[in-house]
């Protein structure tokens, strides 16, 4: 904070408070208001600090972090009121999905409906310029209460408008590493080589929340009629879900352990979705556990 004391100018206004995220995560979140601005992207310091306490010198970790806001810092104000009529942020609303068990704190104050042993939660998403992307309002229970709407209305408005503003995009993983390892200067060998299992990357055009896609209307009756085939959902992220059809042998065990690994070993903790596989059967056109 001194540093940016010195290297940011007047006016300006610098603080840090916690932030509670997905899983029961709380982080550290530095924001930096200038110019009597009233949006700034938050700078989550737990995650400079792993850089600092990995051998990155501070000057370094520094530069990073002042680099990276100024990268995302918003151009222009937003108004808070646009938020207090619904007709303003209705076709904003949008869907995505969160452990239920993990998030049993915030489920209490925020609308939301059981799926499985997940949650489907709302947000406001909101469209910034090219350099900061998007940011999101998740919805609580007081937004609904001023609107004078219900969970179930809330519902039927974010699965008509997730499907539309937020479209599924569906790739084959081995495509993924084949074209990864011809741009690799010395091939690896092990990069392009094939999976054991067929896998499909399910998730929306902007890589935000894609897990959600799994409750899109008919996306995965389509894909097991275009597969001929049940298939296993493998969550690996709540931005993204894969898509394994199913093989004569049963390898539900091993997929399973493959979710943990992954949440494990590459995920943010408040990045994990679950831990297990799940099972899509065509003939019932159902998601089981």
């Amino acid at each position: 904070m001194e540093r940016l004391e010195h290297d940011i100018p007047d006016p300006k206004r610098i603080s840090i408070q916690q932030v509670s995220k997905n899983n029961g995560i709380v982080l550290d979140g530095l924001t930096i208001m200038e110019n009597d601005c009233n949006i700034s992207p938050t700078l989550y310091l737990n995650y400079y600090y792993d850089s600092y306490s990995h051998g990155i010198s501070f000057n370094d970790v520094y530069q990073s972090l002042l680099s990276d806001y100024h990268r995302h810092k918003p151009s222009q104000n937003i108004d808070p009121s646009f938020f207090t009529e619904f007709d303003n942020i209705r076709d904003k609303i949008a869907m995505k999905l969160i452990h239920y068990e993990r998030n049993k704190e915030l489920l209490e104050k925020v609308p939301h409906i059981r799926f499985l042993d997940l949650a489907i939660v709302f947000y406001c998403l909101i469209a910034m310029d090219f350099a900061t992307g998007n940011a999101t309002i998740l919805i609580h229970h007081s937004h609904l209460k001023n609107w004078n709407i219900t969970t179930t209305e809330l519902f039927q408005i974010a699965k008509d408008n997730t499907q539309k503003i937020l479209p599924e995009k569906l790739y084959d993983m081995n495509d993924v590493l084949y074209e990864l390892s011809g741009r690799l200067t010395h091939p690896d060998p092990t990069v392009s080589r094939p999976s054991p299992y067929p896998m499909f990357v399910l998730t929306n055009e902007t890589n935000l929340f894609g897990a959600a896609c799994l409750l899109y209307k008919d996306l995965l009756k389509h894909f097991s009629e275009k597969s001929q085939t049940d298939f296993y959902i493998l969550p690996s992220s709540i931005h993204e879900v894969i898509l394994v059809p199913t093989l004569e042998n049963d390898c539900y065990g091993e997929l399973s352990d493959m979710v943990r690994e992954v949440n494990d070993s590459q995920l943010m903790d408040d990045e994990i979705l679950s831990t297990h596989a799940y099972y899509y059967s065509r003939r019932k056109n159902e998601i089981t556990m």
